[in-house]
């Protein structure tokens, strides 16, 4: 299935197409030293959100003032992309909480897509109360912090009353929702100059974003509040009239993200890629050095020209004893449910009878395949929302699969990275099960037990990482040197 990871991407357009932003009516304005909370009573600003020039999608903000200080923003998000022809739709709901001096007291996110999940959280003192609801469980956890969070989409709440200088840089610990983790981001003031928007001039600050290891480029007015911005993967945002910010033509089924974001080959090609067992590539475009691909079954041949090897490990039926380092991929979180009743239920029916952790991982992976349909879907991964509706994509399928194996008391996690198809490779998603004193790597997605070598791993763990991925989207590319 040629699936690149819609969550990671949903994850980066909600960053840049959610947010309180603001708008100057005026032309242009002063310079001003230092960038001033906006304390309007009542706002509702509309934004064209846009890839490659192509609309896709809206965003709406309304912020409030509270008594005794603060404010209270809510806002509305509608996408339309589509994903190998299948168009899909994706809307999302935000609201949250500011204290006077703009930080983070509480938020809830609601994303409707294959499955609606609700993210809460309160911040308490020095941690972060997270509550996640889906498929009508709920999962708590809490984060630590350092000091003020922040949601990433929220500029102004960061750089109000900050200087604007050229060149000053500001730090910010931020929460992202659709990785339920904490991300830093790092603002700098570039310059000041006059932006032009619909034939209006605004005097403007442009910034500098870097968080998740990608980089955007923003223009706010003098209250901090947001024209315009540009970010990766050729997506803009644009300050628009509400009427303007609503018109997406009714014919486009909306640009292909799986088509845009695959990666292009160069060397030779794989006739069947399903038989591969080894696999000799070269990366550009991405510094593997922070990535998860030494290991297991892939080895760093050449670190200075990033050649990486690929071979398929088998299975076995050894039972080896596991490590306590392994309990964390054993442990339920708030998508993967190990410990939910369902789960657990339906682990014990598919194992029935196998002994060894690999002979439960196989009966587990070929029930994900067989039971699951093949449906491109657009949201937050939950296993216990995917064994009800029985269906998704390769997300999906590992995710389940994930929450099966890890109730049934296999550690596991997830493979996120890149699958050769056609000549291309696709962003993909899959498994790895500690088996017989090894990792072994397998595709229920696919119904391949164990994965074949024509893929590449970049990063592992759980949803948390997915951020990770980001600085390889349009800029990965691989050259085949060898495979047999």
């Amino acid at each position: 299935m040629k699936k690149t990871l819609p969550l990671m991407i949903f994850g980066f357009l909600w960053i840049v197409s959610l947010g309180w932003f603001g708008y100057q009516k005026a032309s242009c304005q002063r310079p001003l030293a230092t960038l001033q909370g906006d304390t309007t009573a009542y706002k509702e600003i509309w934004h064209g959100i846009y890839f490659s020039g192509q609309k896709a999608g809206y965003s709406v903000t309304v912020s409030q003032s509270l008594d005794g200080g603060g404010r209270q923003v809510s806002n509305r998000a509608f996408l339309r992309i589509s994903m190998m022809d299948t168009p899909q739709q994706i809307k999302t709901a935000t609201s949250y909480q500011l204290d006077r001096n703009f930080y983070l007291q509480d938020f809830n996110f609601v994303i409707e897509g294959a499955a609606e999940i609700n993210v809460h959280g309160r911040v308490n003192g020095r941690q972060l109360d997270i509550e996640v609801v889906t498929g009508g469980q709920q999962q708590r956890q809490t984060i630590k912090l350092d000091g003020p969070v922040y949601l990433p989409d929220a500029i102004e709440p960061m750089i109000a009353n900050k200087s604007i200088k050229k060149g000053s840089k500001y730090n910010f610990s931020t929460f992202d929702p659709t990785s339920l983790s904490l991300q830093p981001a790092v603002i700098e003031v570039q310059s000041q100059e006059s932006l032009r928007i619909d034939d209006q001039s605004h005097w403007a600050t442009k910034l500098s974003l870097e968080m998740a290891g990608t980089t955007s480029t923003i223009w706010v007015d003098s209250a901090g509040n947001t024209l315009k911005e540009n970010g990766p993967l050729g997506i803009t945002l644009v300050r628009e009239t509400k009427e303007s910010a609503l018109q997406i033509p009714a014919d486009d089924t909306g640009i292909d993200l799986l088509t845009q974001l695959s990666v292009p080959v160069t060397g030779m090609a794989l006739d069947n890629p399903r038989d591969i067992e080894y696999l000799k590539i070269k990366i550009a475009g991405l510094d593997i050095t922070n990535m998860d691909i030494a290991g297991g079954r892939q080895k760093v041949l050449d670190s200075v020209q990033q050649i990486v090897s690929i071979s398929e490990l088998k299975g076995n039926i050894l039972d080896a004893i596991r490590p306590d380092s392994l309990e964390k991929y054993l442990a339920s979180t708030a998508l993967i449910q190990s410990d939910d009743p369902r789960i657990k239920t339906t682990a014990r029916q598919i194992i029935s009878g196998k002994k060894t952790p690999w002979e439960k991982a196989l009966v587990i992976s070929r029930w994900v395949n067989k039971n699951l349909a093949k449906q491109m879907t657009v949201s937050l991964p939950s296993a216990v929302e995917v064994l009800s509706s029985r269906r998704g994509d390769c997300n999906e399928h590992a995710t389940l699969f994930a929450a099966l194996a890890r109730a049934a008391g296999i550690p596991t996690k997830l493979c996120l990275g890149v699958v050769y198809m056609d000549g291309r490779f696709y962003y993909h998603a899959w498994d790895a099960v500690y088996c017989g004193y090894k990792w072994i790597e397998l595709d229920p997605t696919f119904g391949l037990n164990p994965a074949d070598a024509a893929r590449l791993r970049i990063i592992e763990g759980d949803l948390s990482q997915q951020n990770r991925l980001l600085p390889a989207l349009g800029n990965l590319r691989i050259e085949i040197l060898e495979s047999r």
